[in-house]
């Protein structure tokens, strides 16, 4: 499991953003799961989507939490499941740290900066 969790000033409208990048950047055949919880002070957002990675031979999640106030937006990152089997001794050649670059990078030219990496 690979996780990173960044924030930002600007005020966008992260909810198209995430969106849009989840559409046009994942192969998810059942789409893309997105769950809102709105309250007077902030908005939460959940995105999960799956990928099948034929380079190892598995499913990687990648799921982002946002958490928007009127001061900040909070957004953390996580990419789980891309393993190749236990006897490859659960190898993820790298997929999960990839899955979770890619979306970093792309907040990160929106004006968002990484603040925790695990």
């Amino acid at each position: 499991m690979k996780k990173t969790r960044l924030i930002s000033q600007y005020s966008i409208d992260i909810e198209k953003t995430l969106t849009d990048w989840f559409y046009s950047n994942t192969d998810s055949r059942d789409g893309v799961f997105i769950k809102k919880i709105i309250e007077p002070k902030r908005k939460v957002m959940i995105f999960i989507a799956e990928d099948y990675y034929h380079r190892i031979g598995s499913t990687l999640t990648l799921t982002v939490i946002v958490e928007q106030t009127l001061n900040q937006t909070s957004v953390e990152v996580v990419s789980s499941g891309g393993k190749e089997g236990y006897r490859y001794f659960s190898f993820s050649y790298g997929a999960e740290q990839s899955a979770v670059n890619r979306i970093v990078n792309f907040l990160t030219v929106k004006g968002f900066t990484e603040i925790e990496s695990d």
